[in-house]
């Protein structure tokens, strides 16, 4: 049984990596990580506009820089959810 990953699953996977960032290792937390990766992997899976595309991993890129607060790296994975539509 194959599954194809759609836009909702990718919006999915943000948001839960957003309230797993919550947990104490914020980031760093298995399941940040692990939600994080699905959605990057399912990214290049899904037709989408080469825009949307393109602000979305900018947006992604953004949250991994661990210079930034935890709060600015969450903002940026949530806007990322937000422009796929």
């Amino acid at each position: 049984m194959s599954y194809t990953p759609n836009i909702l699953d990718i919006k999915t996977d943000l948001r839960r990596a957003v309230m797993s960032s919550f947990s104490k290792k914020g980031f760093e937390d298995a399941n940040t990580i692990i939600f994080l990766k699905n959605a990057e992997k399912n990214l290049g899976k899904v037709r989408m506009d080469k825009d949307i595309y393109t602000q979305v991993t900018k947006r992604l890129k953004k949250a991994k820089d661990t210079k930034k607060s935890i709060e600015n790296r969450r903002e940026d994975v949530l806007t990322a959810s937000s422009l796929i539509f």
